[in-house]
């Protein structure tokens, strides 16, 4: 192990603690890698000793996820035991937390798989299992995913490294990025919470309703790389790090986590962008994307690699609609490990970045007790995937217009103007 088994300990207690703050007597969910499991002990027994009833882990094994994608009969991808249906019903109704551990141990398996069959089987599980995604985007209970090292993934963000030293390095890289280099960890986590916090304030104060990503680099056809413009809905709110359940109980959604997000109207986003950074859905890998907005809607997109798979994802009900909208700036610390990470729980803070598919309900004041009909009115969308992919850059610019007309600069340079952070 790289990491001494102190070091492993405190981050544990960092995410059992503090990122899923568990509550004494709530019952918790993992999710990891096995070659994740020393990390995954560590936190079941900080979870036991916090007063958790009980521990439940799963593991995830890609080499078992492709089995079943090539080899089974196309015809039983789409079958759930019930068990899975009753299992996280249960979860839901007792308000058990979760906590995914991402790394992927074997991130190149699936690149030669049929999209169309990953798309089955994802669609299925999202239909089967929407009481639960919906439960955790509302935050009806906690939830927190974090990372920790595999070897393969270490060598495909480091891969001019030999094996030892790439996995030190991404070891190093998510301690960095999760403060947990300072002697408080805790500390610097509500330093930063507090500060995206500010940056929240003041895009509320503002009233700001409609946001124009301009960034006035060329693309090889001489065009800006992005020129989009989306609307927010007539209650926006704007959210940081910082989760809380109904009953007022803190948690952190991610970590690390550098953005400042909202939910837009899905009928309003007009114009162009180019991704920044590879997009992953269904696990496989998009690079050099464009997408082509009108009335909100994806009207044409193209891609150098996995336009393919983008196809099939925007197939699936709601995808080519946006349902979140963030602003993170590209000097944030994740940004200045100067990789990409290819995995979205980094590279998304690396970035400004759009989410095309299911909003999250917190992105509209009050949006936890509106109904259904209540939040398909203000346009918030629906579907049964979640996909963020990236569009800031060093060069991007960001205006924001009010709700009585007014331009507002937000950033410059990809960074936030000074305003903006009470400056």
């Amino acid at each position: 192990m790289t990491v001494s088994e102190e070091t492993l300990r405190r981050y544990a207690e960092l995410l059992i603690h503090f990122g899923v703050n568990l509550q004494p007597g709530q019952s918790l969910r993992i999710g990891a890698e096995l070659e994740n499991a020393p990390l995954v002990r560590l936190a079941a027994e900080v979870a036991y000793k916090a007063g958790a009833p009980y521990v439940h882990v799963d593991w995830n094994d890609t080499p078992l996820q492709w089995a079943r994608l090539v080899h089974a009969n196309p015809e039983t991808l789409t079958y759930i035991p019930p068990y899975e249906i009753t299992r996280h019903e249960q979860m839901v109704e007792e308000g058990w937390a979760r906590l995914a551990i991402v790394g992927q141990s074997h991130p190149d398996l699936l690149k030669s798989v049929d999209p169309a069959a990953m798309r089955t089987v994802a669609t299925t599980r999202a239909q089967r299992l929407r009481f639960y995604t919906e439960a955790m985007m509302a935050n009806k209970m906690q939830w927190c995913v974090a990372a920790a090292p595999t070897q393969a993934w270490a060598a495909q963000v480091f891969p001019e490294l030999p094996a030892h030293e790439a996995l030190d390095r991404l070891w190093a890289t998510i301690l960095r990025t999760c403060r947990m280099d300072v002697p408080d960890p805790l500390a610097a986590w509500q330093t930063h919470d507090a500060t995206l916090k500010t940056v929240a304030r003041y895009l509320m104060a503002q009233e700001v309703r409609t946001l124009h990503f301009l960034d006035a680099a060329t693309a090889p056809d001489s065009k800006p790389l992005t020129d989009l413009t989306i609307g927010l809905t007539q209650r926006p709110n704007w959210v940081t790090a910082a989760a809380q359940r109904p009953d007022g109980i803190s948690f952190m959604p991610n970590m690390p986590t550098e953005e400042v997000f909202t939910t837009p109207d899905n009928r309003l986003a007009e114009g162009y962008a180019r991704l920044s950074r590879p997009a992953f859905p269904f696990q496989r890998e998009v690079r050099n994307a464009i997408v082509h907005f009108a009335g909100g809607e994806v009207v044409d997109f193209d891609a150098e690699e996995g336009r393919d798979v983008l196809e099939q994802f925007f197939a699936m009900d709601g995808t080519r609609r946006l349902g979140e909208v963030a602003l993170v700036e590209t000097d944030s610390p994740v940004g200045q490990a100067g990789v990409v990470f290819h995995e979205i729980l980094f590279d998304e803070n690396a970035a400004c970045h759009i989410a095309f598919g299911e909003a999250y309900p917190e992105g509209v004041v009050g949006g936890s007790d509106l109904s259904a009909d209540e939040l398909r009115a203000l346009g918030v969308n629906k579907s049964d995937a979640h996909l963020d992919v990236m569009i800031g850059t060093p060069t991007l610019r960001l205006t924001g217009i009010t709700a009585g007309g007014r331009e507002v600069p937000i950033m410059e340079q990809g960074k936030f103007v000074p305003a903006v952070m009470g400056g």
